[in-house]
């Protein structure tokens, strides 16, 4: 009797159907619907056997979070080394096709010696050819255009390297409306071109001194350094006054820090002044959390805190939270960066560092702290092609290729502790979910997704072992389509992609 009532127990949990499909994966050129898939007949329905063995994946459509902006990268010092390639549409078709970058963060060079308009002509061909996929998406590429310096006039220090902050007029004051015209002149200029700025950072990490392009503000001003808030506002007051509702939307204050506090002293003065000003809170994440350039680590984890600090700041004034700059850390860090700052931060952009940079030397390999390498400075080519895709590009892919604007975060659980983490997200029809799982244990592990709130025609899994001294043959492999009991094996130090669609 004990057994059949068991039995019983287990046909009445068993109900659900298996409707599955292939997936390309690695190889697909679409961002919004895996290919090569077949529609499944909805009858007869097959029941799954559940493992008690395999961890439970599960997820809530109801429970909704934050609406993702996009992903993407910045193309600044070195992006133009890729159009020297044979194989600069590989390239460009690993980041816009593949990838689906559809954020693309550009360097402010006007009054530069090297000239804007070539930096212009460089950044236009990257937003065309990412326009380019992203129109066959129906989508459409933002540009965020960010300040390292303004041109050396403007500078306190009469130079765009090391430092400094604003200069004076000649009655002591600092110099915010010259510095809003050059942005509102920088705007007009990179429009001229054909590049629709849609964001504008002020400056790059104004809590910063550089040895190279850099500009120095604080939070209020001082006798030594010139007020951020000013800088801001002036800037704003002048993309309003000239561009009226064709304003870029301002993010602020691209800090070198997550620290909540510190963020919140940057904006606050602008809030009081203008609460509408801000589209976004944005930050970097060299301070706040553990990583270092040598060895390129970081500890995920270690930004927990002040990522939560961040999600409440915003909620407070209603604002975006954007991630815009970080490198740190090899494959399966970056991966975890990444899908805390979407799950702890709820962060609704994340931009890497470097799109496109040079090879440095003695750091060639996958876990190299870029997305494409080129070249070096030794003359050393990364492979014959002339150009590598790093462990961390497969790391940003896990998330951007099918994680697409509009589509919203959702809760995600995983059974069985917390090497294994997971985050979905559902595309704003409600018929795709995409879930991520991390597993950041050496030892393998196996979920099974049951399905019981989403009924599945087709499915694809794409898959990154980065293990130590991984090679490219090992990322973003293409799995095929979910078993019939939606069982998913998880390799040791993986990070797997799932896409499910009724």
């Amino acid at each position: 009797m004990k057994n059949a009532l068991n039995l019983v127990r287990i046909v009445l949990l068993l109900s659900l159907v298996a409707l599955l499909c292939g997936c390309n994966g690695g190889k697909n050129q679409s961002n919004e619907t895996p290919t090569g898939t077949e529609e499944v007949s909805p009858t007869p329905l097959p029941t799954i056997v559940i493992d008690p063995d395999a961890r439970a994946v599960t997820f809530d459509l109801e429970k909704q979070h934050q609406t993702i902006d996009g992903f993407g990268a910045g193309f600044t010092w070195y992006s133009e080394l890729i159009f020297g390639l044979k194989s600069s549409q590989e390239c460009i078709d690993l980041l816009f096709r593949d990838a689906g970058f559809t954020i693309l963060r550009f360097k402010n060079e006007l009054g530069y010696s090297s000239g804007a308009i070539g930096k212009a002509r460089i950044d236009k061909e990257y937003y065309t050819n990412a326009q380019k996929y992203a129109t066959e998406r129906g989508e459409t590429v933002k540009v965020l255009y960010s300040s390292w310096s303004p041109q050396a006039t403007l500078k306190s220090n009469k130079r765009i390297e090391g430092g400094g902050t604003l200069a004076k007029d000649e009655n002591g004051n600092y110099v915010y409306d010259k510095f809003a015209k050059w942005w509102t002149d920088a705007v007009t200029l990179y429009r001229s071109q054909g590049i629709p700025v849609d964001y504008v950072s002020i400056q790059n990490e104004c809590d910063f001194v550089a040895s190279y392009d850099g500009c120095e503000f604080s939070a209020t001003e001082t006798a030594e350094q010139a007020s951020y808030a000013e800088a801001y506002l002036a800037t704003y007051r002048a993309f309003r006054d000239e561009f009226g509702a064709d304003a870029p939307l301002m993010i602020a204050p691209e800090t070198m820090t997550v620290d909540s506090q510190t963020l919140k002293r940057y904006i606050q003065p602008i809030l009081d002044a203008e609460p509408g000003s801000i589209y976004a809170i944005a930050h970097h994440l060299y301070l706040g959390g553990d990583s270092s350039d040598d060895p390129n680590e970081c500890a995920p984890d270690s930004f927990l805190m002040n990522f939560m600090g961040v999600k409440s700041l915003a909620a407070k004034n209603n604002l975006c939270k954007w991630q815009t700059e970080f490198y740190r850390g090899t494959a399966l860090q970056t991966a975890n960066v990444i899908n805390n700052s979407l799950t702890y931060e709820d962060a609704n952009a994340y931009i890497f560092w470097g799109g496109v940079w040079r090879a440095e030397q003695g750091n060639d390999g996958m876990d190299n702290g870029n997305l494409i390498i080129v070249g070096s400075e030794t003359g050393k080519w990364p492979t014959e092609k002339g150009y590598l895709a790093t462990g961390n590009y497969y790391a940003m892919r896990h998330f951007s290729q099918y994680i697409r604007p509009g589509y919203v975060r959702i809760d995600a659980g995983i059974t069985g502790g917390t090497t294994v983490r997971s985050s979905a997200y559902v595309s704003p029809d409600g018929n795709t979910v995409v879930i991520v799982l991390l597993n950041n244990d050496t030892a393998a592990a196996r979920v099974q997704l049951p399905l019981e709130n989403f009924a599945i025609s087709r499915s694809g899994i794409v898959q990154s072992v980065f293990t130590k001294g991984y090679t490219a043959d090992m990322c973003y492999r293409d799995m095929g389509p979910l078993d019939a009991n939606r069982i998913v094996a998880l390799p040791g130090e993986s990070v797997t992609t799932i896409v499910l669609e009724k």
